[in-house]
């Protein structure tokens, strides 16, 4: 973590000279770490106005006094900067190209995300693959963006669809902010930068700033983005340059309280699917829990469901998912699950499940706390199925998987749950997934890790980070295959940390990490790893469940 004091440039569209004397003029009185440009930089090729300050620059005769960063904006490179990019990303001394597309961290921490060029709308058009300089991206250049998960920097060189909407600035009559790209707005939702800088080269536009929507579950505060358009060195404005300093250990204030998204505003409301199962999956259908639920509605604890996508039932629950039922708890496959259907081909399922209780933790908030031996029981339930699933993943892989458990124990959390997921054996055994998570935790400067028995409730009630981790024996593993041992096997360690009420905490912490440990990065939001088949995600999800409950039915002792 650092604090750098940046400065970001418009467009210079071939007025080299002019531009970087100012900017040197500035640095003598500001020593900026690093500049950024964003839009064209060079003008045209053959262009007799700047071709003179282009040769300049080429031949090291115009000063570049600080580190400059810039991509690729509407226009083509002249050929001498493309032959020269071609070889190098270095054009001269101190002036850096990020590539049409990339993410760059700097000495200080600070991390920019940049996609220049303009989308391609035709993609069929294209007759060959996009080369380095040209200025055009894809839709996937851009979703492949969304691995970065976070910035402090975004740089485009188009804006995004709908940035003006929830706005009260108006306009440059010369500006027109209605042809964004829905590729960039996707991409500014994914990352939630702190400040996303674009191009307007007739005028700047810069709009109050605004706050993202929430992940579900998230005790986070919402992340503020604000945005803003610069112009052109050419435009009649002299506001063609931002300067500010940038503290990566925390977001920077706002004066006024921020606007909601622009984007979520122009998204239609999604139509509520029937999600009604009790056809095709009669012993997981609604009809079928009514037993369970009036069996739990004696212990006077009023379940209130709303807006909680675990609690069975919700009207519109996507049952098709349930895999198990046991007395205080449930089993299903995951949505939007980490690995892919390919990644373990030793199961029948994706190898991601949830433990999910039916206690809706809200409840406790307003009806107060329940009893110790509630708690026990409903623990030891999950528990158990938290090693039967071990068990499964481990026999069904011949000991060549293992299985990583971990519970995000948070006040506020509508409805806490466990998340279960294969890995495989080699690195449970060596100790490297233990490492990562305490790794991972120095990083985010959570509390230390605590060693505590796998089988037990924690000593603290609330608000605490758990994991475990299963590998198994291969003695036992044998004698399980041959039939000859029906009692639970395998090696269990577990561990967690406190997490004070003032401490700040990822809710994806535990995905993050088994992201980086089996190289799915790309996958750590669930909503990025949705499964489809034939264009359904009804259809692949029935599919992945099917899979584990085939896997588990003789590891089940619930539906026995």
């Amino acid at each position: 973590m650092g604090t750098a004091k940046i400065l970001v440039v418009g467009s210079i569209q071939g007025q080299l000279k002019k531009a970087f004397d100012k900017i040197s003029k500035l640095q003598a009185k500001q020593n900026f770490q690093l500049a950024i440009i964003v839009g064209d930089v060079f003008g045209a090729d053959g262009d007799d106005n700047n071709g003179e300050d282009l040769q300049a620059l080429l031949s090291g005769q115009i000063n570049i006094p600080l580190p400059t960063y810039f991509t690729v904006g509407n226009s083509v490179f002249p050929e001498a900067v493309k032959a020269k990019l071609e070889a190098d990303d270095d054009l001269c001394a101190n002036l850096f190209y990020l590539g049409r597309k990339g993410t760059m961290t700097t000495a200080e921490g600070v991390k920019v995300v940049s996609l220049g060029g303009r989308l391609v709308q035709n993609e069929g058009s294209l007759t060959q693959k996009l080369g380095k300089c040209d200025p055009l991206y894809l839709d996937l250049d851009a979703r492949g963006l969304h691995g970065a998960h976070s910035a402090h920097i975004l740089i485009t060189n188009q804006w995004p669809a709908n940035i003006t909407n929830g706005s009260s600035i108006d306009l440059p009559a010369n500006v027109d902010g209605s042809s964004g790209s829905q590729s960039i707005s996707n991409l500014c939702q994914a990352l939630k930068p702190w400040y996303h800088f674009s191009s307007s080269a007739e005028a700047l536009w810069e709009r109050e700033p605004f706050k993202h929507a929430l992940d579900y579950d998230s005790l986070e505060e919402p992340a503020v983005t604000r945005f803003k358009s610069l112009p052109s060195v050419a435009a009649a404005t002299k506001e063609w340059m931002a300067a500010f300093s940038l503290d990566t250990s925390r977001p920077p204030p706002t004066v006024e309280p921020p606007r909601a998204s622009p984007f979520t505003r122009a998204s239609p409301p999604r139509k509520r699917q029937n999600m009604d199962d009790s056809e095709q999956y009669s012993r997981y259908a609604t009809t079928g829990y009514e037993g369970r639920q009036s069996k739990r509605a004696r212990r006077d604890r009023v379940k209130d469901p709303n807006d909680c996508f675990m609690c069975l039932n919700k009207p519109g629950t996507k049952t098709h998912l349930v895999v198990s039922l046991g007395e205080e708890s449930m089993v299903t496959a995951s949505r939007g699950p980490l690995p892919l259907p390919s990644t373990f081909p030793q199961l029948s399922s994706t190898g991601h499940v949830m433990i999910v209780p039916y206690y809706h933790a809200a409840d406790e908030m307003a009806q107060g706390k329940r009893s110790a031996e509630e708690l026990s029981t409903e623990f030891n339930e999950m528990n158990k199925f938290r090693k039967a699933l071990s068990e499964m993943i481990g026999s069904k892989s011949q000991g060549q998987l293992g299985a990583v458990c971990w519970e995000v124990n948070r006040t506020g959390i509508r409805h806490h749950h466990w998340q279960v997921l294969a890995c495989q054996s080699e690195p449970i055994k060596k100790g490297l997934v233990e490492a990562a998570f305490k790794v991972s935790r120095e990083k985010h400067e959570y509390p230390a890790f605590e060693s505590c028995e796998p089988d037990s409730l924690l000593p603290v009630r609330a608000d605490y980070f758990r994991v475990w981790t299963w590998v198994s024996d291969p003695v036992e593993m044998a004698d399980r295959t041959n039939g000859s041992s029906d009692k639970e096997f395998g090696v269990t360690k577990s561990m967690y940390f406190p997490l004070p009420s003032d401490q700040k905490f990822n809710i994806w912490f535990g995905r993050e990490v088994m992201a980086g440990l089996l190289k799915l990065e790309n996958r750590v939001n669930w909503m990025d790893a949705l499964l489809r088949k034939d264009g359904s995600e009804q259809l692949a999800e029935e599919e992945d469940a099917q899979g584990l409950r085939e896997d588990f039915e003789e590891f089940d002792f619930a539906m026995k």
